[in-house]
Parts: C-alpha cells; sequence; structure tokens
C-alpha cells in the first residue's frame, strides 16, 4: 500500500510533466500488474485526433499507427470502447480471440506474445476517450480480480491527473498560437508584466530597437536612451501598470524617444492591456509598448503578406520591397531578375490585393 501511495505521486507528477506518463505506464506494468507492455491512450472526438501519452514495451510502430486511426481496427479497442467508465476487467483473452476472432489471434496478438488484456476507460465521452490497456504474454497467468483492483483504485487519481494534464495541454497550445501570432504582427510589439519587467517581445521590436537605440532593454526593462524621456517612459508605464482601473481604462498615451545618432524619433504608444479579475484579481495587469519608426524600412513578414493576399514567397517581397520605395528597376537588380519579371509580379500582385498601381500596392500596405 506504501508503494501505491508513492506511485500515486508519480501519477501526479505527470499530469503537468508530460515526459513523465511513459515511467508512470513502466511502473504500472513492472513493479505493480506484471504486465510486458501497456499505453495509455487518449483518442480526442472534438478534434479527431489520437495519441498515446505513455507506454511501456510497444514498438515505435505501434504507437505510430494508433496515431494514425488504426485502433479502430482493433478487436480490443473496439470492446474497450463499450466499457463503463471506471470499470477495470480482462476484456481479451487469446484462446477466446482464436476461436472468434482468427484474423486478429494471427495478425496481432501471436506475433507480439500478447495473451491476456486488461483495461480500463477513464473518459469515454463526446469530449473524449482515455483508457489504459495492460498486455500479458502467453507464458503469464491471467489477470486477477486483484490486479483489476489496484486499476480500480488508482482510476480516480489517473481522472484527475489527466484533466489536469488536458488543462495543461490546453494552456501550452493558446501560447504557443499566441506567440505564433505575435511574432507575425506587423508592429513593435513589447508587453511588460505587472512587476514592470518585458514579458514579451516580437521580432519587430527587436530589429527597430537594434536600428534606432531610442529604446532598449536593460536589465528586463524597457528604457529610453534619454534621461529624461526614460523619466516620462516609466511615469507612464507605472501609471498604467498600477493607477486605479477607471482611471487607466482605456486610456492610450504616446511619446517619441530620440537619439543622437538618428534624425526622426521613435514613436511608442502605450496602453493596459485588458484585464480579466477572475485569473488576476491581485494584479493590476500587463501594459503593451507598441514601436514605430518613420526613419526605418517597412516590417512586414513576408510570410503574413503571402497569407493576407495569396501571394507567392517571391510576389510577397516585391511588394514589400515596392513598400519600402525601392523602383520595379532597383527591385530587379536587388532580386536579381528582369525588369519584365518583375512588372509580371506586379500585375498578378494587383490581381489578387484589388488594386491598378503601384501607388495602390504602397497605400493599402502602409495601411
Amino acid at each position: 500500500m506504501e508503494a501505491l501511495l508513492d506511485f500515486v505521486g508519480e501519477i501526479y507528477e505527470a499530469s503537468y510533466k508530460p515526459d513523465h506518463w511513459d515511467y508512470v505506464v513502466e511502473q504500472l506494468c513492472c513493479k505493480f500488474l506484471n504486465a510486458k507492455s501497456g499505453a495509455i491512450f487518449i483518442e480526442d472526438r472534438a478534434s479527431n485526433t489520437r495519441s498515446m501519452i505513455g507506454a511501456h514495451g510497444l514498438p515505435a510502430a505501434v504507437r505510430a499507427s494508433y496515431r494514425f486511426g488504426m485502433a479502430k481496427y482493433d478487436h480490443t479497442f473496439q470492446l474497450q470502447t463499450r466499457m463503463p467508465v471506471g470499470v477495470a476487467t480482462q476484456i481479451t483473452e487469446s484462446e477466446k480471440v482464436k476461436k472468434e476472432h482468427p484474423f486478429y489471434y494471427r495478425l496481432i496478438l501471436k506475433p507480439n506474445d500478447i495473451g491476456f488484456i486488461s483495461a480500463i476507460n477513464i473518459y469515454n465521452d463526446d469530449e473524449w476517450h482515455v483508457g489504459i490497456g495492460l498486455h500479458r504474454s502467453f507464458s503469464s497467468p491471467p489477470f486477477s480480480e486483484k490486479d483489476c483492483q489496484i486499476l480500480k483504485l488508482l482510476y480516480p487519481h489517473f481522472s484527475r491527473a489527466l484533466r489536469i494534464h488536458r488543462e495543461f495541454h490546453r494552456l501550452r497550445t493558446r501560447q504557443q498560437s499566441l506567440h505564433e501570432a505575435l511574432s507575425r504582427f506587423m508592429v513593435g510589439l513589447i508587453i511588460i508584466g505587472p512587476d514592470g519587467l518585458v514579458s514579451y517581445q516580437n521580432p519587430v521590436s527587436e530589429s527597430l530597437m537594434a536600428g534606432h537605440g531610442g529604446l532598449a532593454i536593460s536589465n528586463g526593462r524597457a528604457k529610453a536612451h534619454y534621461a529624461e524621456e526614460d523619466h516620462r517612459l516609466q511615469d507612464l508605464i507605472r501609471k498604467q501598470l498600477h493607477g486605479d482601473s477607471k482611471d487607466v481604462a482605456n486610456k492610450t498615451e504616446a511619446l517619441g524617444v530620440h537619439h543622437p545618432d538618428r534624425e526622426m524619433n521613435m514613436n511608442i504608444i502605450v496602453t493596459p492591456l485588458a484585464r480579466d479579475e477572475q485569473l488576476m484579481p491581485e494584479q493590476a495587469g500587463s501594459v503593451a509598448l507598441y514601436l514605430s519608426d518613420p526613419d526605418s524600412a517597412l516590417n512586414l513578414p513576408a510570410s503574413s503578406v503571402q497569407s493576407l493576399y495569396g501571394m507567392t514567397p517571391k510576389e510577397a517581397n516585391v511588394a514589400i520591397a515596392l513598400a519600402n520605395g525601392l523602383s520595379p528597376s532597383q527591385i530587379s537588380f536587388q532580386h536579381n531578375v528582369s525588369v519584365g519579371t518583375v512588372r509580371s509580379q506586379l500585375k498578378s500582385i494587383y490581381s489578387k490585393m484589388g488594386v491598378n498601381k503601384q501607388q495602390d500596392v504602397i497605400r493599402v500596405l502602409l495601411g
């Protein structure tokens, strides 16, 4: 029982450390249920995806075949989908399958030395199907009532841990999608957290700061080059972070920062981000700094232009070069193609953007 309680801790550790599930299945097989192999599988019915989040003793090909949907042709899997949640039982015995499903016996059980399979469903609803399947060889005894009782005792812990695992997975996916979206943002963006430190900056902001020098990140904080401008910037950030929510709500302020080597100032818009009182009731939220440099080249990711207008990579680069003030002859020299090729690409660009001339391309992209 003491070993089982320690194992419960391993289950909960896997809930926030996905790589730990393989260890959990290995311990379940080897330490508690004398199984040669086993797996935890998840079928997400909303996204129509399948995966084994933890497995032991299974070839990589088996894990891959499950991911590609082969499990639905597995006789044991079909039996398990009809099992009630939380009930552990031995659902497959090779001798019985040999008579009733000889093809499955010859193709799956016999080549992989699977004599017995025990299973339990953790979830089985419209959202997802999550289950555990454990295998014993022909030479091993069948799974006993005591073995199934161990699985049943562990069921509530697997249930909670897998729900936590799912929520962490959703958060990671959302964060990854957000960072991908922000990295394609067409203006400089810096996000400052409640502690006043920079929590995110996109590639455009890095490029603008490297080229201008009026703003930099120092010791995790946004800092203007001149002391007077930095004092005003810090004052704006503090006011947005720690001021009364009614006072700063929807208030956006701007300032320009300078550098002795640059004629034009860098423009910074300081605005509070939307606050979620349920998620962060004790925090004042975060602040976004939007950066622009009138003297810099247009910082448009070519992939964004491609996505917006259905352009080819070469067409997107031509459109951006045009917006940055290059003529067709200059673009042809820069891209090492003929002027005729550039003009042909421009015609395609006009069609895809719904415009008629170069000025309209520039106007739309600058807008």
